[in-house]
């Protein structure tokens, strides 16, 4: 089947259509994308690319639904993209785009963040439940996912402040 320009963001082409697991899947191709794409700018920087992959992202979901005909389609996974990045926002990883290449460490701090986002986004604990079961189409898609994230974050914060002071990365 053909889908539209916004389906196949809201997928991911092909990424959001994997049998199992499509959102870890999505989840750990932010990750991977997160050190070229994310984390190589400031604050203002990352809070304005998160902006705009959520406008892009309440769209591209809005139009996914339409089209596959579901309620919350699996295969939607923008919104993985976009809390897990959102979960990513205190991480202050030292070498991106130069020469030097990701240490082993800070590896360790984006996997600690991906099974974060993911532990809360699956269990859809607290105010992360709540956001789904009360908010529909677009912004319910992305907003447990923002939600998610946004918990995420405030728990990677202290965890990457102790990182720094004791490991010095």
């Amino acid at each position: 089947m053909h889908y539209s320009l916004w389906t196949n963001i809201a997928t991911l082409g092909l990424v959001g259509r994997i049998k199992k697991a499509p959102g870890t899947a999505g989840s750990f191709i932010a990750v991977l994308l997160a050190p070229l794409c994310f984390l190589p700018f400031g604050l203002v920087q990352r809070l304005l690319i998160l902006v705009v992959l959520f406008v892009i992202g309440l769209k591209a979901c809005e139009q996914a639904e339409q089209e596959l005909g579901e309620h919350d389609p699996q295969s939607v996974i923008i919104d993985e993209v976009f809390g897990q990045w959102f979960t990513l926002l205190p991480v202050n990883v030292i070498s991106y785009l130069g020469s030097k290449a990701i240490m082993p460490q800070e590896w360790f701090v984006l996997m600690f963040g991906f099974l974060l986002f993911r532990v809360l986004d699956i269990s859809k604990i607290g105010p992360v439940g709540l956001c789904e079961r009360k908010l529909h189409g677009g912004l319910g898609i992305m907003a447990d996912d923002a939600m998610a994230g946004l918990l995420a974050a405030m728990l990677m914060y202290p965890f990457q402040f102790y990182g720094n002071v004791i490991f010095g990365y």
